[in-house]
C-alpha cells in the first residue's frame, strides 16, 4: 500500500490564507461600506430637464434660482424608512463567492501576496462603484480618487515611470471620443463623467495596454448586456444604462487573466 503524501509550499499556504481573510472581509464588506455611505457623496445636480422645469417655475414666479444638488430618491425611499439601501440578504453571499474565486485563482495560480491584495482592494473599490452606478446612476468622486491612490501600488510593475500617465491619458482620449461621438450622432453624452474617470484612472493603473483592453472588454460586455436588456423589455433604446456594472466586470477579467498581456502580445 502506498502513501501519497502532498506538500503544498509555504507560500502558497499564506497566499491561500490571505485570500480567505480578504474574501471574508470585502465579501460582507462591501454591503456593510455601501450601506453606511454618506449620502452626501450621492448628492449631484437634478437632470437637465428637471432644471428647465425649475426654470419655468423660476420665472412664473419672478426669481432667479441656482440648482441645487438633489439625493437619488430610492436613497433617501430607503434611508428614511430605515432599510438598507443594499440588502445583506442575498449579496454579501454573493460577493463572498465572488471575492472568493478571485482570491482562490490568485492564489493558486502563484504571484505575490502584494499584486492579490492590490488587485481585490481595486476591486472591491470597483465593486462599490459598480452598486452606485446600477442603483443610482451616481457614483461617488471619492471612489475614482481612491483608484487613483491604488495606482501608485501597481506603478512598480510598469517598466517606465510614465506607463500610468500615457494610460491615463488614453483613457482620457477613448472616453472623450465616445463622448463627442455620442453629442454628434445622438446630440446627447453617452458617455457618463464617473466612466470618464473610471477610464482615467484605470489606465493609471493598468498602463496604455491595460486600459485598450479594459475599454474594449466594457464595451463588448456593456454592449451585449444592453441588447438583452432592450431584447426582453426591460429597457428602451432611449434608457441611459449603467456601464460600471459592466466595468467591473472587464477589470475582473483583465486582472484575472490578461494582465500584462499586451506586453507580451505586442511588445
Amino acid at each position: 500500500m502506498y502513501i501519497i503524501k502532498m506538500t503544498y509550499p509555504f507560500d502558497l499556504i499564506i497566499r491561500i490564507i490571505v485570500a480567505a481573510v480578504l474574501t471574508v472581509i470585502f465579501g460582507n464588506g462591501s454591503v456593510v461600506a455601501f450601506n453606511n455611505i454618506k449620502p452626501e457623496w450621492f448628492a449631484d445636480y437634478p437632470d437637465q430637464e428637471d432644471i428647465n422645469k425649475d426654470a419655468r417655475v423660476n420665472v412664473e414666479n419672478k426669481k432667479t434660482k441656482k440648482p441645487k444638488k438633489v439625493l437619488p430618491p430610492k436613497l433617501i425611499e430607503a434611508d428614511s424608512e430605515g432599510r438598507q439601501r443594499l440588502p445583506s440578504t442575498p449579496w454579501k453571499y454573493a460577493f463572498v463567492g465572488y471575492f472568493g474565486i478571485v482570491g482562490l485563482y490568485l492564489a493558486i495560480r502563484g504571484g505575490s501576496v502584494e499584486y492579490m491584495i492590490y488587485v481585490m482592494c481595486v476591486l472591491f473599490v470597483l465593486l462599490l462603484m459598480a452598486i452606485s452606478d446600477a442603483l443610482y446612476m451616481i457614483v461617488p468622486d471619492q471612489f475614482s480618487i481612491a483608484l487613483a491612490l491604488m495606482s501608485v501600488a501597481f506603478a512598480g510593475y510598469h517598466e517606465t515611470w510614465w506607463e500610468p500617465l500615457a494610460g491615463a491619458g488614453i483613457g482620457l482620449a477613448l472616453s472623450l471620443s465616445i463622448l463627442g461621438l455620442g453629442l454628434l450622432v445622438y446630440k446627447t453624452g453617452s458617455i457618463g463623467g464617473a466612466d470618464i474617470k473610471f477610464f482615467t484612472c484605470m489606465g493609471l493603473i493598468g498602463g496604455r495596454g491595460g486600459i485598450v483592453i479594459i475599454f474594449v472588454l466594457t464595451t463588448l460586455i456593456f454592449a451585449m448586456h444592453s441588447v438583452i436588456r432592450i431584447s426582453t423589455g426591460r429597457a428602451t433604446i432611449k434608457d441611459s444604462l449603467a456601464m460600471l456594472p459592466s466595468g467591473c466586470v472587464a477589470c475582473t477579467i483583465y486582472f484575472l487573466f490578461l494582465w500584462n498581456m499586451w506586453e507580451l502580445w505586442f511588445l
